[in-house]
Order: C-alpha cells, then sequence, then structure tokens
C-alpha cells in the first residue's frame, strides 16, 4: 500500500511537471520570439531538481500544519517573517528557516489557508500577525515566496511600522500567472493573469522606508508568461536568479545566499 502511494505520488508530481514546463516552454517561445530548443534545455536541467522540491514540499506538508511549531518567533535577532505561497503551509520553509536559523535570525511564519478564504481577510490577518510581533526595538525583515510575496506587499500598503526593514519576494506573480484557472475555488482565482486583484495591487504604495527586492528565475514553470514576475515597481530592485523551478527557489541554496545579503545589507541614510 505504501509503495503504491508513493508511485502515484511521484507520477502525479511528474506528470504536474511535465505540463507546467510544457506550457512554459510554449508560452516563452511565443512571447519571446526566440527558438524552442534554449527552453527546452533550460527545463530539461531544472526538472529533476523541480521534482525533488515538490516531493519535498509533500513530505513536510504535514508538519506545517501545527501553528504552534512555526507562527511564535523564535530566539535570536533580528526577526525573519517568512509568508508560504498557493497551496503550500508553513511547513514549505523547513529548508530556508534552518539556514536563517544557522546565520543567527530569528524566525516566525504566517500561515493562511489557500482554499474558502477570501483575498482581503487574509490581508487582513497577516497585517494583524505583522503588528502583534513582540520586541518594539527589534528590526524585522520579510520574505514572502509566490503567492506569499503579494500578500505581503498589500499588507504592507498603510502600515508604517519602523521595525520592518526589507522585503524579499521568491517567484511572486507580480502580474498574475495564465496557470490561475487551474487553481479553482480557492486565493489562485485573484492570480488571474493582469487581472483585478494583482492590478489593484500593483498601484499600492510601498512604505519608504523599507527595501524591497524581487527574485525571480527564468525557468519559472509556475508564472506564465515569465514576464509577469517583473514588479516594475519604483524603488524595488529586481534580480534574475540562475535557473530554477518555482518551487525549487525554496529550496536553492543560490537563492537563500541573495536573500540573506539583502536581509544583512546595511541600513543607508
Amino acid at each position: 500500500m505504501i509503495t503504491a502511494i508513493l508511485l502515484a505520488l511521484c507520477g502525479f508530481v511528474g506528470l504536474v511537471i511535465l505540463l507546467t514546463y510544457t506550457l512554459y516552454c510554449y508560452e516563452e517561445t511565443n512571447q519571446s520570439g526566440r527558438p524552442l530548443g534554449p527552453f527546452l534545455t533550460m527545463a530539461g536541467r531544472t526538472a529533476l531538481r523541480s521534482a525533488a522540491s515538490e516531493l519535498l514540499i509533500v513530505a513536510l506538508h504535514p508538519l506545517g500544519l501545527w501553528p504552534g511549531l512555526w507562527a511564535k518567533p523564535t530566539d535570536g535577532r533580528p526577526l525573519v517573517v517568512l509568508v508560504h505561497g498557493l497551496f503550500h503551509n508553513p511547513g514549505a520553509w523547513f529548508l530556508f528557516r534552518r539556514r536563517l536559523h544557522a546565520r543567527g535570525f530569528a524566525t516566525a511564519c504566517f500561515g493562511y489557508a489557500s482554499w474558502g478564504a477570501e483575498w482581503d481577510a487574509t490581508v487582513a490577518e497577516l497585517k494583524e500577525y505583522l503588528k502583534k510581533l513582540p520586541g518594539e526595538e527589534r528590526e524585522i525583515h520579510l520574505v514572502g515566496h509566490s503567492l506569499g510575496g503579494l500578500l505581503l506587499r498589500s499588507a504592507l500598503a498603510d502600515m508604517r511600522d519602523p521595525r520592518i526593514r526589507t522585503l524579499v519576494t521568491l517567484g511572486t506573480p507580480f502580474w498574475g500567472s495564465k496557470l490561475s484557472p487551474f487553481a479553482l475555488s480557492s486565493l489562485g482565482r485573484h492570480l488571474g493573469f493582469r487581472g483585478e486583484t494583482v492590478t489593484r495591487v500593483a498601484g499600492l504604495p510601498t512604505p519608504d522606508h523599507v527595501r524591497c527586492l524581487a527574485l525571480r528565475s527564468p525557468a519559472d514553470n509556475m508564472v506564465l508568461p515569465n514576464s509577469a514576475l517583473r514588479c516594475g515597481l519604483p524603488g524595488w530592485e529586481e534580480r534574475e536568479t540562475r535557473p530554477v523551478s518555482h518551487v525549487a527557489m525554496l529550496h536553492a541554496k543560490e537563492v537563500f545566499e541573495e536573500a540573506v545579503v539583502w536581509i544583512s545589507a546595511p541600513v543607508r541614510d
């Protein structure tokens, strides 16, 4: 029975990767006007790592079902608040979180329900969570993966908490994704490509005192077209990472290092 379940899971993950990278190659070829070959090569190089990341996310999902393990800030300072993406939970941050702890950072993870939740209510919950974080003089840094980046951007729009110093987004679909219809009745329905919600969020202000970095991969298989990963927001810095899949951004050491360098940089007057 266990063997059958594992085989079924591997088959499902393999099918998702095959379909999403097929659509990635098709979409990017049409968008860029470049030959198909380079995109097929990039997809082939990142597919295996993508499969490993997807399976790891599934394996860690049960661990993320206990909010008490994640929501309360750990010891240390400064504090890094992590917000996961669609259909994930705080368990998705397991490796990223361990690496932060090894560097002396404290962490806290905000979790939300992907199904049956409303956009405005989820943003309000995140905002309230950030306001209630303990420590008046503690620096706070924010990291959001995928949808988590949009939620953080929305929550920050009218917050003026001086403790919040940086925001880093990983593979965030600033302009939505053409894959959003497959999200069905979930928060993902707000991620329509250039849809109403992402367009509204794009017009929100970012507090002047928060330094913002958007990291994106040229091989993102979930945000289609990849041009939707470009935020184009004033005051933001955008960087392209080495080719990794959408989910593998959570586990790639090089992506983690870019985020930590940004968080650790001294504040400029």
